[in-house]
C-alpha cells in the first residue's frame, strides 16, 4: 500500500477490486468522487466485496480520516467507462481515484477536515508523480452525463496546486 505518504496518517482497507495497470503507464491524473455513500464504513464494505467491483486508491471520510484500498500502482475501478479530453480512455489505466464520503446531493458539505486532508494527500501524490489533470469523475466519466459527482465541490483551489 501506498503509504509513502509518511507525513499522513492512512488506514490501510484493501479492496480486491483492483488489478494490474498496463506496462509503462504514466500515472498523471487524479480523478475526484463523491461516495454518495454515507460513512467510511460503508464505503470500506462496498469496496472489500468482490462482487461490487468498485474501488479507489483512497476515501477521505468527513473528519479527515484517510483510508487507502488499492496501492497507488495497481489499477483501482473508481472511473468506468471513461474519457479524458485529450482522447486517451480507460482513465483508471493512468489515474489515482480519490472518494470523498459525501452523499453527492449537492447539499451535504464537504467539510473543511476533509478539504485539508485531501489538500494533504494532493501534494503527497504530486510529489510521486507527474500529475497534470485533478479532475472531477463528471469530466471524463462516457458518455458524459453519466456520472454527476462531486456535486457542488469547490474546484478552483485545486489548478494552484498543478503550477
Amino acid at each position: 500500500m501506498p503509504s509513502d505518504s509518511s507525513k499522513l496518517a492512512i488506514q490501510q482497507h484493501p479492496s480486491p477490486n483492483c488489478d494490474e495497470r498496463p506496462d509503462d503507464i504514466v500515472i498523471d491524473t487524479v480523478v475526484l468522487h463523491a461516495t454518495v455513500l454515507n460513512t467510511l464504513d460503508e464505503v470500506i464494505k462496498h469496496f472489500s466485496n468482490p462482487v461490487s467491483k468498485v474501488s479507489a486508491h483512497y476515501t477521505i471520510d468527513r473528519d479527515g480520516t484517510i483510508a487507502a484500498h488499492v496501492p497507488e500502482r495497481g489499477r483501482a475501478w473508481h472511473a468506468g467507462r471513461s474519457k479524458v479530453k485529450d482522447g486517451r480512455t480507460n482513465v483508471n489505466d493512468f489515474s489515482i481515484g480519490i472518494e470523498l464520503v459525501n452523499q453527492n446531493d449537492g447539499m451535504d458539505p464537504f467539510p473543511e477536515q476533509q478539504i485539508e486532508a485531501m489538500r494533504g494527500l494532493l501534494k503527497s501524490i504530486l510529489a510521486r508523480y507527474p500529475i497534470k489533470h485533478i479532475i472531477p469523475h463528471y469530466e471524463c466519466a462516457e458518455p458524459p452525463g453519466r456520472k454527476s459527482d462531486p456535486i457542488a465541490f469547490d474546484l478552483a483551489w485545486i489548478d494552484g496546486l498543478l503550477k
